[in-house]
Parts: structure tokens; sequence; C-alpha cells
């Protein structure tokens, strides 16, 4: 592995404002790369957060200022992306008000802060609330400039759909749930596919893929899937389990031979760090990126050459943050074949920042 390059994308703000995270990447039909992630945030869980984006021109080594693309009333957290003909979709989701609150309890704000993000929560109303909760997808047809109005969808994902043959795209997401109304009807817990024309319309219901596991505490979330060179689709999942006498967060991997209809049941990797994303390079390499959060601390990546059946050494992208308040490394390939990797970290006095790393392989 060759390093090109190390980058900043969020603008080092000195304010409160100033936690980014949860980025996802893109190389857009023109060669421009777009990113798009959380910021202008007060904390990890906050309800002022907004999706911003940043392009570049010269494949990764230098990015626009930031720009607002989504900023419901309500929490815009997790970005993703991706483009199919003159579509980009764009994807996020939030929390409830009753939610931001229990976190903010649970997380000890102090007073102050309690007050800051208490005072914001009273001036959204509930048909705001029920309007906006959920996962939401808005579409751009300016190349990714201006977005649609979001709508609201019943599953989530941090990295967005994949682009099908056909041109439609494939949505592959963790059930959305909160204790407040929605404009759509709760799906039980697993992990769903759903449909979307190319336009970004639903088409259909979503189905069922991979169900709750049943062991308590293990929780399989945060999927991400891509279309593999022998035409197969592979899904990679967060799975976690916090309980007394675990300690895991990994990955788990399936696989549909049939256009997503149906996967195979999910194997265990065995890797230390998640949530995955999965590119596939012009030359038919897979490249997975996963964060490490125990320590020692590390943006990851892993190599395969047979559509995902193995997988190479972990290579370590970045192992300078000093907490575990890292990750959600996603990868897009510019013009050049070079491989650019956008995560997010926290450094103590600098806020949480995304940053950017240029790599090669052999």
């Amino acid at each position: 592995m060759k390093i090109l390059h190390r980058g900043q994308l969020s603008a080092p703000l000195q304010g409160k404002l100033n936690y980014n995270a949860w980025g996802s990447i893109l190389t857009l039909s023109d060669g421009t790369m777009m990113s798009v992630w959380s910021g202008e945030r007060l904390a990890h869980i906050c309800p002022f957060g907004k999706v911003l984006a940043a392009r570049s021109s010269d494949g990764g080594y230098t990015w626009t200022p930031p720009y607002p693309v989504l900023c419901t009333p309500l929490d815009d957290r997790d970005a993703g992306v991706m483009q199919s003909g003159d579509t980009i979709l764009l994807t996020s989701f939030n929390n409830s008000r009753d939610r931001q609150r229990f976190y903010a309890e649970r997380g000890k704000y102090p007073t102050p802060k309690r007050e800051f993000v208490e005072s914001y929560l009273n001036t959204v109303t509930d048909e705001e609330e029920t309007r906006y909760l959920g996962a939401t997808v808005a579409v751009s047809r300016d190349n990714g400039y201006t977005f649609s109005e979001p709508k609201p969808m019943p599953i989530t994902s941090p990295h967005g759909p994949l682009a099908m043959p056909d041109g439609s795209f494939l949505w592959i997401g963790r059930s959305f749930s909160d204790s407040a109304p929605a404009s759509f009807p709760y799906l039980s817990e697993g992990i769903y596919a759903m449909r979307l024309s190319q336009t970004g319309e639903v088409v259909g219901e979503p189905w069922m893929i991979v169900p709750a596991d049943k062991e308590e505490g293990t929780l399989l979330c945060e999927p991400h899937a891509a279309l593999m060179p022998d035409g197969s689709i592979l899904c990679a999942i967060r799975v976690q389990n916090y309980t007394a006498g675990h300690s895991l967060f990994t990955v788990y991997l399936c696989r549909s031979t049939d256009g997503g209809a149906t996967f195979s049941e999910p194997q265990k990797t065995g890797w230390d760090g998640s949530p995955p994303h999965i590119l596939v390079t012009k030359s038919g390499a897979v490249v997975m990126t996963y964060a490490r959060r125990r320590a020692p601390f590390a943006e990851c990546a892993r190599l395969s050459y047979d559509s995902g059946a193995t997988w190479s050494e972990e290579l370590v992208l970045d192992d300078t943050a000093p907490t575990g308040d890292i990750g959600y490394p996603c990868t897009a390939e510019n013009e050049r074949g070079e491989l650019v990797t956008i995560y997010y970290q926290h450094n103590p006095g600098q806020g949480s920042q995304i940053y950017s790393i240029i790599w090669t392989v052999n």
C-alpha cells in the first residue's frame, strides 16, 4: 500500500457546532468527486445536524468549501449518496424529539448544553416531527448541487443504495424504529431490501432479507451492499453485542445470486471493526473499509480479487485517533485509479472532522 495524500474536508471551525461525522463519497459520472456527511453539530447526538456536501475536481486532492444539501427540523445524520443516469440519491436518517431528550439525559449533558438542546426541540412541532421522522431520500438532477424535498423511508443505512444494471436502485438497510409516530408503518426488526426507480420513486414494498439475530443483545445494523464482478450482490452488515460477557463489533457477509430477492445466511468474518463499506474498482478488485474502535484505534481496509470470496490481510489507513469516536470510512476511485477514502475522527480541542486519504495498492 502507498499513501499519496492526506487531507481534511470539513471546515476547521472554532465555534460550538463543530462536530462532523458519518460521511460517504462517490465519483460522479463526469469525474467529479462528491462527499456528503452530517455536520454543524453540537455533539455525537444532538438535534442540530444537517447534511453538508463538498466537491473535488482533481481526484480528491482539494475540495470546495462545504455547502448544505439537507436540513430538516430533525437531526439529519448518516449521509449516503449514489448515482444512476442523471439521478443522484441522497439518504439520511434522524431521531425524534423524545429520543434526543433521552440521549441528552443519558449523556449527562451539562445544564447550558441541555438548555440549548431543549430550547431548539421546543420549536419543532408535532406535525413537523411526523412529516420528517424516519430515514430520508432526496433526489438531485443538477449533478448534486441541489436536492428535492426529502421523502421519509422505513429502512436506513449509512452509505445509501446501490445502482442496478437496469438503472434502478436497490437499497438495503435496517428497519427504522423510534417511539414517536411516523408517516409510515414501522417494520419489525431486521435487514430489508427495497427497490427505487431511477427517478427515486419507491417500487413495491420492502422485503426482509436477514431476520433479527436470536441471541440476546446481538444487533445487525448499518449494512452496505455492492454488485460484484461475478454478478452477485455482496452485503456486509455491522454486528455488535455489548452485553455482559460480549464485546462483539464486527462484520458479517451474505450474498444474493438472484438480483437481491434472497440472500444467504450471514457469515462471520472475525474482523475487529465496523461498519463496512464496499467499493468495486474499475479493475474488478473489491475494497472493504471499516473502523476499529478498540485500541489500537484505526481506519482499516481489506481487498478481495474474487468478488468477496476471500480477503487480504488488514491494511491500516490511519492509526492516529486518540479515542474510539471514529469511523464510517467510505471509498471511491478517482479517474486516475487511485482510492480516496473519507472518514471521521474526534480529536480533543479540534472537534470531530472529516478526513481523507488517497492511496493505491500494487
